[in-house]
């Protein structure tokens, strides 16, 4: 598990626990793409299809950005949760949290 999705878990009341695990399970998801992406541009060099350097760099810029957005508004989303109640917290988000 991404260190830290694991320390956003922590910090997570026991009822909110669930939206680390939702993202723990996008970080899976996201590893499973980046390995059959990677069988791909493997078979494609065996039957001599080269890769494509610029498109393989734009596949892992954009894993890496979705990541970073998913863990981003994770933080934002603890945040929130971690100051519930408090009238002097400026909210990530108008519409609240769960």
């Amino acid at each position: 598990m991404n260190k830290k999705i694991k320390e956003l878990y922590s910090n997570l009341p026991g009822e909110r626990k669930e939206l680390a695990k939702l993202a723990e399970h996008y970080e899976a998801a996201f590893m499973e793409l980046e390995n059959q992406r990677r069988r791909v541009v493997a078979i494609d060099a065996l039957s001599g299809i080269k890769p494509n350097k610029d498109e393989e760099m734009m596949f892992r810029e954009t894993m890496q950005n979705v990541r970073r957005i998913i863990i981003s508004e994770l933080e934002k989303t603890v945040a929130d949760i971690q100051h519930r109640g408090d009238k002097n917290w400026m909210k990530n988000y108008r519409d609240g949290v769960i």
